[in-house]
C-alpha cells in the first residue's frame, strides 16, 4: 500500500513538473538544523551574484523558489548536502547568517585539509547570535570552554528569563573533526574548515531552547 502511494506521489509530482528525486528527498535547508548534516566543506562564490533558493513548495527547483537573499563573488560560505543541481549552504554574518539552497555551478570548492594542525583549532569563536566558545590547551590537551544563551546574549536580552548552557572540558580531535562529552550528558560534534568552526550538539547542553549548534567564525 505504501509503495503504491509513493509511486502515485511521484507520478503526481512529475505531472506537476516536480522532479521525482525532490519528492524522494528531504529538501529542508535552514539555519537551525544546518549543522546536523553529515559532511561539510567551505566554498567560494564565483558568480557575480547567487540567490538563495527556498526549501518548501517543491523547491529548490522551480521558477518561484528564488528568495531575496544572495551572496556575491568572493564570499566564503559553508556547504552541506546536495540535491540535484543545488547545495545546502550557509553564509555567516554578524546577525547570525543566512541558509538556503544555492546553484552548485555558482561555487568553487577548494580541497579540504583533512588533518589541520592543533593551532588552527585554538582561539575564540562566535556564532554571531547566542553562543561563544574558546578552544585552548590545558595540561597539554585541547580543551573547549563556552557559553550559550537563549533567547539572546544578556546584553541583548529583553525577556524576563534567560536560559544558559556551558561546556568546559577536553576535546577529542581526529583530523578536522572533534567531539566533546561531559557528565551532564552534553555532547558536541565539531568540524573545522579553513575559516569556520561548525558545532552540532545533542540538545542536552543547557536550559530550555539553549543550543551550541551553529556556524562559528573567529573573534578578532
Amino acid at each position: 500500500m505504501l509503495r503504491s502511494m509513493f509511486r502515485w506521489a511521484i507520478a503526481l509530482g512529475l505531472m506537476a513538473g516536480v522532479p521525482a528525486a525532490a519528492l524522494a528527498q528531504d529538501s529542508t535547508c535552514r539555519s537551525g538544523p544546518f549543522t546536523r548534516q553529515a559532511a561539510f566543506a567551505q566554498a567560494e562564490v564565483t558568480a557575480s551574484k547567487a540567490f538563495f533558493r527556498k526549501d518548501t513548495g517543491g523547491c529548490p527547483a522551480g521558477e518561484d523558489c528564488r528568495s531575496n537573499a544572495y551572496v556575491i563573488d568572493g564570499d566564503a560560505l559553508v556547504i552541506g548536502r546536495r540535491l540535484g543541481d543545488y547545495v545546502c549552504a550557509f553564509y555567516p554574518s554578524d546577525d547570525g547568517g543566512t541558509a538556503g539552497w544555492l546553484d552548485s555551478g555558482a561555487l568553487s570548492v577548494p580541497p579540504l585539509d583533512a588533518a589541520p594542525p592543533l593551532r588552527r583549532w585554538l582561539g575564540d569563536w562566535s556564532d554571531g547570535a547566542s553562543a561563544d566558545v574558546t578552544i585552548l590547551t590545558r595540561d597539554g590537551r585541547a580543551t573547549i570552554m563556552g557559553t550559550a544563551f537563549w533567547p539572546a546574549r544578556p546584553e541583548e536580552n529583553t525577556w524576563p528569563t534567560i536560559h544558559i548552557g556551558e561546556v568546559d572540558g577536553p576535546l577529542a580531535i581526529s583530523g578536522h573533526r572533534a567531539t566533546y562529552a561531559d557528565d551532564n550528558l552534553c555532547e558536541l560534534e565539531l568540524t573545522l574548515l579553513p575559516d569556520f568552526l561548525l558545532i552540532a550538539d545533542n540538545n542536552k547542553c543547557g536550559g530550555v531552547n539553549v543550543t551550541f549548534s551553529g556556524v562559528y567564525r573567529r573573534v578578532p
